[in-house]
């Protein structure tokens, strides 16, 4: 499925993302731009077989909610792990040209990577940052609201980072009821999230007649967290700590006993 240039190509990627995070900016875009130059015209993401599906997974977390959404969807088959190149290097140049306030370069990567990976949500939050910063509020609220309901390719997690982002969004817009339900709606995924308790005590900040701050949320992009389970997201007393790819990932004693040995089927 995947040729030579592209598995030297993920391998760019990853390379990139270590010289993002120590700060090596111009590394990191260089070795991006050089991966997005090999974007073949026809791309696809997976690809089916007799013996399963293959497909171009971005990290351990994505694999894991791929997994646990099949088995709910009482579909079992094998689920091999290729690596992916294109889509992420084209999310991680418009991420790091958000950061460097280039909104409108920002918005052609994220559209292209979107366009090779259209269930990943990723593109749509990180776009609607740069819409806000663009002051199209409206444009940025209607992203978010694609975001309706988990699936292979959408966790918990994701589902109540778009519900925050339409609180932000709202907030901005002067909207607070609706703002207010959105974070409590966010809640109802993710019980302990600091951000949407911070942001319903700075609706009642407004409310009193405080201040206004400009203050949105940046697409989460840092690693796995082992204080929490991989597949459902929820803290935990007793968990399981496996190994993907020589990374450790841990999940909750619940969520181990509804995988079997027939899901961990992965190669890179």
């Amino acid at each position: 499925m995947a040729s030579e240039v592209e598995i030297e190509d993920v391998t760019k990627v990853e390379a990139a993302l270590e010289a993002l995070t120590a700060g090596k900016l111009q590394q990191g875009e260089r070795l991006l731009q050089e991966v997005i130059a090999n974007t073949p015209e026809t791309y696809e993401n997976e690809e089916a077989d007799g013996e399963g599906v293959a497909i171009k997974f971005w990290s351990m977390n994505e694999f894991m909610q791929y997994v646990s959404w099949m088995q709910d969807q009482g579909t079992e088959r094998a689920v091999k792990w290729i690596g992916n190149a294109y889509p992420r290097a084209y999310y991680y140049l418009g991420f790091l040209c958000v950061k460097q306030q280039q909104y409108a370069q920002a918005i052609q990567y994220l559209d292209k990577g979107r366009s090779l990976e259209p269930e990943n949500p990723k593109f749509l939050f990180e776009k609607a940052q740069a819409l806000i910063h663009l002051g199209n509020k409206e444009g940025a609220l209607a992203l978010y609201d694609q975001v309706v309901e988990t699936g292979p390719h959408v966790s918990q997690a994701e589902l109540a980072m778009a519900r925050r982002g339409r609180g932000f969004v709202l907030i901005e817009m002067g909207k607070l009821d609706d703002a207010e339900a959105a974070f409590h709606a966010s809640l109802e995924l993710d019980p302990e999230s600091e951000i949407a308790l911070s942001e319903l005590k700075y609706i009642a900040h407004l409310r009193q007649g405080g201040p206004m701050v400009e203050d949105f949320e940046s697409v989460e992009t840092t690693g796995p967290d082992l204080s929490s389970c991989a597949i459902c997201g929820k803290d935990y007393e007793q968990g399981v700590m496996i190994t993907v790819e020589g990374r450790p990932l841990t999940i909750c004693k619940r969520c181990e006993r509804r995988l079997t040995k027939k899901w961990w089927q992965f190669w890179k």
